[in-house]
């Protein structure tokens, strides 16, 4: 058992090491999906919406066959995989239902994450409680755009979102990249 938390940096280095030599690779096909889904936002709504549903349904796979395999006879043990295998083929079978999904858990996260900053700033009365404020309403302003725009608005706004936020992680990944070869020098 840990008795402690890694440090930051140890996170940052054993991801680095695990993407190895591919990191700039990814970071760069990470802006690229980003930029395309600005361009196609649709599309990748779509594509989102289908990966989720991909992943759904082969959990539901998996649980069935382990429930299988364990010889489950009561009907709460089937339950589960049949709720995800449901939810991902409605979400094959209807995308924009599925995609308008994604958009309500988008405004739930807008929402307690404006939350989680404005209860941050009254922490944090000095140092930084401007930038928490700002985030919040950031946050509360996204959140009443998906709403305002709920369901139609979803095929736009979850591939922008979507797009955005694999350009960031693209851009921090190469930032990562670059400070930590920095440090090692």
């Amino acid at each position: 058992m840990m008795d402690k938390l890694p440090s930051l940096s140890t996170i940052v280095d054993a991801e680095l090491k695990s993407f190895g030599k591919y990191s700039i690779f990814i970071a760069i096909l990470l802006i690229i999906i980003g930029i395309g889904g600005l361009v196609a936002p649709i599309i990748l709504s779509a594509l989102t919406a289908g990966f989720i549903a991909g992943i759904l349904v082969i959990a539901g796979f998996v649980w069935l066959v382990h429930s299988y395999k364990l010889n489950q006879h009561h009907l709460a043990d089937w339950l589960k995989p049949l709720l995800l295998l449901t939810a991902g083929a409605i979400m094959i079978a209807l995308p924009a239902a599925g995609i308008a999904s994604i958009a309500l858990l988008f405004i739930l996260y807008f929402v307690l994450d404006a939350y989680r900053n404005f209860t941050q700033s009254q922490v944090y009365s000095t140092h930084g409680r401007g930038w928490f404020i700002f985030s919040g309403i950031i946050d509360v302003l996204i959140a009443i755009l998906f709403i305002v725009t709920w369901p139609a608005g979803s095929l736009i706004l979850v591939g922008i979102f979507v797009g955005v936020n694999l350009i960031f992680d693209g851009i921090i990944l190469l930032m990562v990249r670059n400070s930590m070869l920095g440090s090692s020098k």
